[in-house]
């Protein structure tokens, strides 16, 4: 992120400025800061080199590293202001107990902890450099590599400084919304157009929802490596299994030895003296056979033992190939998911623990099937779904143009604007986007994004867990997470 595109992004928090710090996560080097009244959230993202307002709520680890700690010291504090140095990538958040301050100018970036007695904590243990916070500073300051050649691209030659001068009077002059694009180093956000750069991908009312995306793909290709770890761990587990259920079946093969050798007791007992350890016997085909015995026990009840084992083993031995198959099925769905990982990153987050284990054995009575909730908004369905089961349902037995909404980022129900190939009115998509949200994680927020398509444009990929889908384009509209049914 230049400087140019950090005085746009803090021109979109500044409705945070006086809201109070509820919360603070920490996930790698991204930062995640929660405020109420109003309510909100921030991303400081020294490794990205980004600061923005943000909708996505990732899986946060369940023990807060050292420095995130300290974070919530500023718990309950009001955040006073929002200053950048001129326009330098370097910002400040000011609460009354102390300073937050992002230095995106390092190679790595950087985030300093300043208390009000002087003592300066930093976030990778680097040094705190001065900046003049408050000041306008020279407007070419806040171009970087990547802004000058889009000036360079709007003039058609490389600029003057003069040049350079409009074009960034300009782009500051302009209202920021989002634009996203495909280049060779990944997704890039931009606050104004880049027809230099093509087509964008998607387009944003705001600035914060387009650098959302960009974060959460660089989120979950981080997530979608742990959870290619666990899937690989996973698949280790059941391929030892499988070696433990081939020795048992071994062992279990044996359970017609065992019977024979009861019933031949059974036949010899006047031959076997009590208390013996072995013994010699005329087996049934005429030659003579040692049986080994339990001296502790009578040879009535050592045969009656044996018969026991061996019928537990014939029934072992019955229910082996089940269990193979079992575990080989679920060797298989893991590795299609290992791939899945590999193959579309960006749904790491939405994958759980329920993924991973095997699916629940066919032999239990399947639950009743549920129907989608449903409500009548001005003349049109709306149905919600209640499961990722049901949310599946939902998208296969949508019409091409019904209207699909999710919220953004955060885990939530499928709704569905039943069209009837009819278009759909802003009150009406207003009112299913807001059912969206309550129906998700964002619920209670102030501001929710959620992402809306016609059906045709929602896809299922091949063995993604229930609820899963891709967009092949969308649009975004930003509701209140507090409006429910």
């Amino acid at each position: 992120m230049e400087g140019i595109e950090l005085r746009k992004a803090v021109e979109e928090a500044r409705f945070l400025v006086g809201a109070r710090l509820s919360r603070a996560h920490q996930l790698g080097d991204v930062f995640f800061l929660r405020f109420y009244r109003p309510s909100g959230a921030l991303v400081l993202d020294p490794g990205g080199k980004a600061f923005h307002c943000t909708a996505l709520r990732p899986p946060t680890p369940p023990a807060p590293p050292p420095f995130c700690m300290l974070l919530r010291s500023l718990t309950g504090q009001p955040l006073l202001a929002l200053e950048q140095g001129g326009l330098d990538r370097v910002l400040r958040l000011r609460f009354p107990g102390g300073d937050l301050i992002l230095d995106l100018r390092p190679r790595q970036g950087e985030l300093f902890v300043c208390s009000r007695d002087g003592k300066v904590t930093a976030f990778r243990r680097g040094e705190l450099e001065e900046a003049r916070f408050g000041e306008n500073g020279d407007p070419i300051q806040g171009l970087g590599p990547e802004l000058r050649r889009a000036a360079a691209a709007r003039f058609g030659h490389a600029p003057s400084k003069e040049e350079l001068a409009q074009f960034v009077g300009e782009v500051l002059a302009s209202a920021p919304s989002g634009y996203l694009y495909d280049t060779e180093g990944g997704p890039l956000a931009s606050f104004f157009p880049r027809p230099e750069l093509g087509e964008p991908r998607a387009t944003f009312p705001s600035f914060w929802l387009a650098l959302d995306l960009v974060l959460e793909r660089r989120l979950s290709s981080g997530i979608a490596r742990r959870q290619g770890a666990e899937v690989a761990r996973a698949i280790r587990r059941r391929e030892r299994a499988l070696a433990a259920l081939a020795a048992a079946e071994s062992e279990a093969a044996r359970w017609p030895e065992l019977q024979a050798q009861a019933d031949l007791i059974l036949t010899r007992l006047g031959e076997i003296p009590r208390g013996s350890s072995e013994a010699e016997v005329e087996g049934f085909g005429g030659g003579r056979v040692r049986l080994s015995l339990d001296p502790g026990l009578p040879p009535v009840a050592y045969a009656q033992r044996l018969y026991r084992t061996a019928k537990k083993l014939r029934r072992r031995l019955a229910e082996t190939p089940a269990r193979r198959r079992e575990l080989e099925a679920e060797i298989e769905r893991l590795r299609g998911l290992g791939e899945l990982l590999s193959r579309e990153p960006e749904l790491a987050p939405y994958l759980g623990a329920s993924d991973t284990p095997a699916p629940p054995s066919t032999r239990r009575k399947a639950p009743p099937v549920r129907r989608p909730r449903e409500a009548a908004v001005t003349g049109f369905t709306v149905l919600i779904g209640r499961s990722g089961e049901e949310n599946d349902r939902l998208v296969r037995a949508a019409r091409p143009d019904d209207v699909w909404l999710h919220a953004r980022g955060v885990p939530g129900a499928h709704v569905l604007i039943r069209t009837d190939g009819r278009p759909v009115p802003r009150e009406v998509l207003v009112r299913a986007a807001e059912l969206a949200a309550w129906h998700s994680r964002g619920r209670g927020e102030r501001k929710v994004a959620v992402s809306y398509t016609e059906a045709r444009y929602v896809r299922k990929p091949k063995g993604v867990p229930p609820g899963m889908v891709t967009l092949l384009r969308e649009e975004v509209l930003v509701v209140g997470g507090d409006r429910g049914p």
